[in-house]
């Protein structure tokens, strides 16, 4: 993914899926960076307050153009 590419996730809306559980919740993309060859998402919630980071494999976003984009 182009540098240009992941600036474009900025501000996105996705579902994230927390990890063991069946719970899901809309969040809004606040950045996105590269760790160790994985591409992860700054998020925080629609509802609610905080943010933290997330792979990307977990966060499923409502505009499919942007979906399963890996590096």
């Amino acid at each position: 993914m182009k540098a240009s590419e992941l600036a474009n996730t900025v501000g996105k809306v996705g579902v994230l899926r927390v990890s063991g559980t069946a719970l899901l919740f809309d969040v809004k993309v606040c950045d996105a960076r590269y760790r160790y060859g994985h591409l992860d998402y700054l998020v925080s919630p629609i509802a609610g307050g905080g943010e933290t980071w997330h792979q990307s494999d977990q966060i499923t976003f409502h505009d499919t153009t942007t979906e399963g984009i890996e590096g």
